[in-house]
């Protein structure tokens, strides 16, 4: 179940950290809590039944802006998007992903979702849309690929939870599955792209700290570089007693990128979170 998100083009490498650990620069280190990294696995409450949720059905979508370079590495492995066609198929280990990127963003700038139907491949031109068999049950289901992942060798496929607990192997982790491509992105202008890929307004938490005049002083600091045309910078109150210094940049990955790097050049380590 260990992988890496990705939100790419531009080529952008997204925390896969807890959204509740607040990692500061090195000099405000010793004011914020230690909060230990949520474990991935399954929803903690199971308040969805995923054997009565309806099958999807394939439709035809255009490439999504986001999720398709022309290649990208990750851990020292080039990864080269390749063109598949409708009937192709591959046989190999899948695995899943649940509850630690649950709310994340995927490549295709869609936030994860562990109870639906989708999956991540590292290749495959995305959304496409596959049948999935678990060799071991012969139970199949149609997912949505919109991710990219997994980045273990020999691992063909990384499923949400709820697509691996239809296919009856949530509980062990792995499964040898095979699957068929049915339906490929297009070109074409006149499709109406999927509502959720557009990208959601990212958060960027630069630290935690322990009174509000230490975060509007960080906050100050970071306004005379990030410019209010890039992003907005507020101070939130968590309701513990510590103060959140958060950069929101405008919705655009490029300006995302060129905010975290400022951000990266002032000595910190922003956390990537999304509003809700």
């Amino acid at each position: 179940m260990t992988r890496t998100s990705l939100l790419l083009i531009p080529l952008f490498l997204s925390g896969c950290a807890s959204i509740q650990q607040w990692i500061g620069g090195a000099q405000q280190a010793e004011e914020v809590p230690f909060v230990e990294e949520v474990p991935d696995g399954p929803p903690l409450i199971a308040s969805v039944d995923v054997n009565e949720l309806p099958e999807p059905e394939p439709k035809p979508e255009p490439l999504s802006q986001y999720g398709n370079p022309e290649s990208y590495e990750v851990d020292g492995v080039t990864y080269t998007i390749a063109a598949v066609s409708p009937g192709f198929s591959e046989t190999g280990v899948a695995s899943w992903y649940g509850r630690k990127f649950h709310g994340q963003l995927t490549s295709s700038g869609e936030p994860f979702d562990m109870f639906q139907f989708t999956a991540a491949h590292t290749r495959m031109p995305i959304p496409a849309w596959i049948r999935v068999t678990n060799l071991e049950n012969n139970q199949s289901l149609i997912v949505r690929v919109n991710d990219r992942g997994p980045f273990k060798k020999n691992r063909v496929l990384d499923l949400s939870w709820a697509a691996a607990k239809r296919l009856g192997f949530s509980d062990q982790g792995t499964a040898q599955v095979t699957y068929e491509v049915l339906s490929v992105p297009t070109s074409d202008a006149a499709l109406i792209a999927n509502p959720l890929a557009e990208p959601a307004q990212a958060i960027l938490q630069v630290t935690a700290v322990s009174t509000e005049i230490q975060a509007q002083k960080v906050a100050d600091q970071i306004r005379e570089v990030v410019t209010s045309e890039l992003a907005t910078i507020r101070v939130e109150p968590n309701g513990s007693g510590l103060f959140r210094v958060q950069v929101l940049p405008k919705t655009d990955l490029s300006i995302e990128r060129e905010v975290f790097e400022q951000l990266v050049a002032l000595g910190w380590s922003p956390q990537r979170l999304i509003a809700k």
